[in-house]
């Protein structure tokens, strides 16, 4: 049986992190993502964009409801399709964590998108200064 998806409230970043419970466990297990502010590093992986679906064969009040039930629905199939991906991405390389995060729309960045990336390691520290 499939996992029921907990989709985002589309209002601010949110995102879900791919892993595993033990070193050898074969299946995945799905967290809510928080990013840890000493220093998680992400690297960009695969971008989706929120394109649009159908609405075919249904009847709405307004155009706008019209829109936003296209949103919606695009968003969600968008999401899924995300989940999907990054788990085949962690079946190839098992090792690795990969985190699937919705980005609001914002000026600076552009479109609301769902993004899927690696999580890296963070580099251990050593106590030696570099020269």
């Amino acid at each position: 049986m499939k996992k029921k998806v907990k989709f985002p409230d589309w209002t601010r970043m949110a995102g879900q992190l791919i892993t595993r419970n033990r070193e050898n466990d074969p299946r995945p297990i799905w967290r809510e993502y928080d990013q840890d502010p000493a220093g998680d590093s992400l690297s960009l992986r695969v971008t989706l964009e929120i394109a649009g679906s159908s609405t075919l064969f249904e009847d709405f009040d307004s155009e706008e409801a019209r829109a936003a039930a296209y949103l919606e629905r695009s968003r969600r199939v968008t999401y899924v399709n995300a989940l999907g991906f990054a788990e085949q991405l962690w079946r190839a390389a098992p090792a690795r964590q990969y985190v699937v995060l919705f980005r609001p729309e914002n000026p600076n960045v552009g479109h609301e998108a769902i993004c899927i990336y690696q999580r890296l390691s963070p580099y251990p520290a050593t106590g030696k200064a570099v020269q």
